[in-house]
């Protein structure tokens, strides 16, 4: 795929990527992945610790997951 069938696809499917982002952003903080939430060599990683990323990826996921939902409903 060149960059503008991959452009079309997520202008005319934006709300299945935003659910599909929350979704994986949720279960990356509850599950504690170490891909998403480890601060080990990350830049200024000695601002945010572990528990405080999954914080911030629990709340983005919750956020798309809403924006997704309210733009079937509205």
């Amino acid at each position: 795929m060149n960059g503008e069938q991959i452009t079309a696809f997520l202008q005319a499917h934006w709300e299945w990527v935003t659910l599909i982002m929350g979704i994986v952003s949720v279960a990356g903080s509850i599950l504690n992945w170490n891909w998403m939430c480890d601060p080990t060599g990350k830049p200024n990683s000695h601002r945010y610790g572990r528990g405080s990323r999954r914080v911030i990826f629990f709340l983005l996921g919750i956020v798309l997951i809403v924006t997704s939902i309210m733009s079937w409903v509205l």
